[in-house]
């Protein structure tokens, strides 16, 4: 939380500043901005801060990437209310900005599903098989299609699929190993019992 506020500040400042330095504005058109985009963006980072603590909430990825992307163009598109309504522009321009930024915010929002439509799929490559895994299959081999942090945690995986894998030939070596050396010395016994059960030996 510390450090969103920082960035607020700092963006608030910065932008508010900007404001300033314009020749059509001033200090006050500045003052203006700065409570604006600081309210604003205090809400949004708010709410932010609020589902990445309910997270199981949201749901799957994908509903958490919405969830993000609607509070990152609901922001802007409050903001080009705001703003029009502190007549930084006209209504007719604003009207204009808002409807440039929700096409671009439904547009950039497609594209970046299509950008993480791989990276879910190797999510789900990955859960797939460590639950393949925990049914007792030895033979899995995790597979993504990037060279990222999911191909890394794939390559982990896969390794311990591998340790496993030698774990459970080790433990069935032993068990058969165990099992032939006993095998001739409880024939022997089961030999003598006999022997004894048809009086051939005291």
């Amino acid at each position: 939380m510390r450090r969103s506020l920082v960035i607020l500040a700092a963006v608030g400042l910065a932008a508010s500043s900007a404001v300033a330095l314009a020749p059509d504005y001033g200090l006050a058109s500045a003052a203006e901005t700065f409570v604006l985009l600081i309210g604003l963006g205090g809400g949004t980072l708010a709410i932010a801060h609020a589902g990445a603590a309910r997270r199981e909430r949201l749901g799957g990825l994908a509903r958490q990437f919405n969830f993000g992307a609607a509070l990152a163009v609901g922001q802007v598109l409050i903001a080009v209310v705001g703003i029009a309504g502190l007549m930084f522009v006209s209504p007719e321009n604003a009207v204009m900005i808002a409807v440039i930024v929700g096409f671009a915010g439904v547009i950039a929002v497609r594209a970046a599903r299509l950008v993480t439509a791989g990276a879910l799929r190797d999510v789900e490559a990955v859960r797939d098989g460590l639950m393949a895994v925990g049914e007792g299959a030895r033979d899995v081999h995790i597979t993504t299609s990037s060279a990222d942090e999911l191909a890394e945690l794939a390559a982990a995986a896969n390794a311990m699929v591998e340790r496993l894998a030698a774990e459970d030939g080790a433990r069935s070596d032993l068990v058969a190993a165990v099992s032939h050396d006993l095998r001739t010395p409880i024939t022997s016994l089961r030999l003598l019992a006999e022997a004894i059960g048809d009086d051939i030996v005291d």
